[in-house]
């Protein structure tokens, strides 16, 4: 089953996709939280949900504030925004029949990492998280890809209010994927985040891997990771 949706307030509508494997009983789900400049119908993403239907957990990918379908300008995220957004698309997945309010995971990348690893530090409903290519700071150093976008200084003075390595031992069950070749967030931020984490935990470094994991066997093994992980502690 597919659901399209949109949850949020006039003029700040998130909008997203819940896909659930079947019919007649309570399924578990992870949303997925996708990075600064990506979207829903990434490859990654679409790759993502495929990968947990086939394992029998239901999947939610949203846009966040000023990407893809959703409102908002990019230039002016930040990640208070995009934690008011990834607050409102639990809360619609929670209130989801269909859905085991007892087995929701999150899975973020980047920026998408720091907003679920926020999510998960502040909601005991959380159940485990999974984390790629994750910064616990952010510099004015662009993402190569996002060239031209001109992201407002609101973006680093919000994030600087936040200490996600405080944040990071408040959460248990977590799973820290990076590349030893991330060219945008060194693997040493990744490793400290796991550092903090509290048990049970696991750290994978995929060697050659880049910020992305465009190398699809790299893509291929973070998402069978992941798969691995979410199935251990949501099924």
């Amino acid at each position: 089953m597919v659901e399209l949706f949109e949850t949020g307030t006039p003029g700040h509508k998130v909008r997203g996709v819940l896909i659930v494997p079947g019919e007649g009983k309570k399924w578990p789900c992870v949303v997925l939280s996708h990075g600064l400049i990506s979207s829903k119908e990434s490859a990654k993403y679409v790759a993502l949900s495929d990968g947990f239907a086939a394992a029998g957990i239901a999947s939610c990918r949203f846009d966040y504030h000023g990407c893809g379908e959703s409102d908002g300008n990019i230039e002016e995220t930040t990640l208070t925004e995009r934690l008011g957004n990834l607050e409102s698309v639990t809360a619609f997945v929670l209130a989801r029949p269909f859905i085991d309010g007892e087995r929701v995971g999150l899975l973020g990348s980047s920026f998408g990492g720091c907003t679920s690893l926020a999510k998960a530090a502040r909601d005991h409903r959380i159940r485990c998280v999974s984390l790629w290519a994750t910064p616990y700071q952010l510099t004015h150093k662009e993402d190569p890809s996002a060239e031209g976008i001109a992201f407002k200084e609101s973006l680093y003075a919000d994030f600087g209010g936040y200490d996600l390595l405080a944040e990071a031992q408040k959460v248990s069950r977590g799973l820290v994927i990076h590349g030893d070749k991330d060219e945008v967030v060194p693997a040493g931020e990744g490793s400290a985040i796991y550092e903090h984490l509290g048990e049970p935990k696991a750290f994978e470094l995929i060697r050659g891997g880049d910020h992305i994991f465009s190398n699809d066997v790299d893509r291929e093994r973070a998402i069978r990771l992941s798969l691995q992980w979410f199935g251990q502690f949501l099924v």
